[in-house]
């Protein structure tokens, strides 16, 4: 599997790119039970005439003797993630409460199969349709697909669901997920929430912008709220500029008047085999060949390469150079959320048929595994170069190098956070002027 890596400012980037620091984001405790051992007093040692001392503060009760998180009261939570070119719009629902707002009429079962899994989130998301809506400014946003699944824990603490695997009804949850492509940098953005059920009134919302978070609330009297950036939100990092290629200038070969010029010459030999005369003299006839020639000198002009396609690279430095932001830039593209904006920047550091199967590879290596499909966004890249060979196949070079992807993702009220380090050999060749990245073959890939 490749794991690579939007449109922006151009400007020169050192070889290692960070984009602020990666702090967790803010999340609620953890319920997990931390039993405390209890060490038994020998029975010689006891003193009955001794009373044991009170102690200041009465002990909680004791939590869940498993690592289940168990939903106790009907629940709900919104989340708000504000990130440059998507804004991802998350509710949560406790899935006693939508079981008997969906089937009031059945009883609700001790637990969910996960075929019981898949009904529940299509029959919400049947429900679910115009729940949602978002503006940027005053421009309102396309609705995108929602995304409805069962989600195991609580809040902020989500567990994991194996591929088969029943959840206990109090363990489990109905999330739905909307993904609104927005600008890089929106200034002002509404959301406005209608799915109002079951008398419930207030839906808590928690919004998440960079390393910030703030608190707010939604209600059916007030179902917008209204979020402004005031700068808060960092904008995206720019791209790396590609590499040009330094090599010679071509010749311009005025074609068309190498062509008139020899067309008279040809035509003034016709007249001297043939001895013919031309009327009032051969002056003006001349005048009329060399206007024509400094005419047709500016048409047909053809440009010629005289040197090589592209200079020859045989240090790692000078490969690094060209690897190191062509790798960048790939990653960059996936700060994009619309498939033909990836695909454009993407096209300003790839070539041929690795485009297609480097979008397809890094889609499926950004993405969370299972259901909770989020993309993560890379915010630290540096790749070294260890060794650079030329490219037996064709024009440029091949280089061994491995380049670290970090990157983290919030939803659902935590982070996720993702750091790849590969190794690899990439095929560099000029095109148009530039070079670009045409070939890879990932030999070794790890997760920390």
């Amino acid at each position: 599997m490749v794991c690579l890596l939007a449109s922006g400012q151009i400007q020169e980037s050192p070889e290692t790119i960070k984009i602020g620091p990666l702090k967790p984001l803010q999340t609620l405790p953890s319920l997990s039970p931390q039993p405390t051992p209890s060490v038994p007093t020998p029975a010689a040692e006891m003193k009955p005439a001794t009373p044991a001392p009170t102690p200041a503060q009465t002990a909680p009760p004791p939590l869940p003797t498993s690592n289940a998180l168990i939903i106790k009261e009907p629940l709900a939570q919104a989340y708000l993630y504000v990130e440059p070119y998507q804004t991802r719009f998350e509710v949560l629902f406790d899935a006693a409460t939508m079981l008997s707002w969906l089937s009031p009429d059945e009883t609700p079962p001790a637990s969910l199969t996960p075929a019981q899994q898949q009904q529940l989130s299509e029959k919400a998301a049947t429900r679910a349709e115009g729940w949602c809506a978002m503006s940027s400014g005053d421009d309102a946003l396309p609705t995108p697909q929602l995304y409805v699944s069962v989600i195991k824990g609580l809040p902020g603490n989500t567990l994991p669901i194996a591929e088969g695997e029943d959840v206990v009804l109090n363990q489990a949850m109905v999330g739905f997920m909307w993904e609104f492509a927005t600008p890089p940098a929106p200034d002002e953005l509404q959301v406005t929430w209608k799915g109002w059920f079951k008398e419930r009134t207030k839906l808590p919302l928690r919004v998440f912008f960079g390393t910030q978070s703030e608190v707010a609330e939604i209600s059916s009297a007030v179902q917008t709220h209204r979020w402004r950036n005031h700068g808060r939100l960092p904008r995206p990092a720019p791209l790396a500029r590609v590499p040009q290629l330094d090599v010679p200038a071509a010749v311009r070969v005025p074609f068309g008047a190498i062509v008139w010029l020899l067309g008279g010459l040809v035509f003034y030999t016709y007249l001297k085999v043939k001895d013919y005369r031309l009327p009032g003299g051969s002056m003006p006839y001349l005048a009329v060949w060399l206007l024509g020639a400094v005419l047709m000198s500016q048409l047909l002009v053809i440009p010629i390469q005289t040197g090589s396609g592209g200079p020859a690279i045989t240090q790692v430095d000078e490969a690094q150079r060209i690897v190191t932001p062509l790798l960048r830039n790939v990653y960059r593209a996936f700060d994009h959320r619309v498939e033909s904006d990836v695909y454009d920047v993407l096209e300003r550091s790839v070539d041929g048929e690795l485009l297609r199967k480097l979008y397809l590879e890094t889609i499926q290596a950004l993405t969370l595994e299972g259901r909770e499909g989020t993309r993560v966004t890379i915010a630290e890249f540096s790749a070294t170069v260890d060794k650079v060979e030329a490219n037996t196949k064709g024009e440029g070079f091949i280089a061994d190098c491995n380049w670290m992807a970090r990157g983290i993702v919030g939803h659902w009220g935590h982070s996720h956070p993702r750091v790849n380090i590969y190794n690899a050999r990439v095929t560099i060749t000029p095109a148009k002027g530039e070079w670009k990245l045409t070939g890879l073959e990932v030999q070794e890939v790890r997760r920390l």
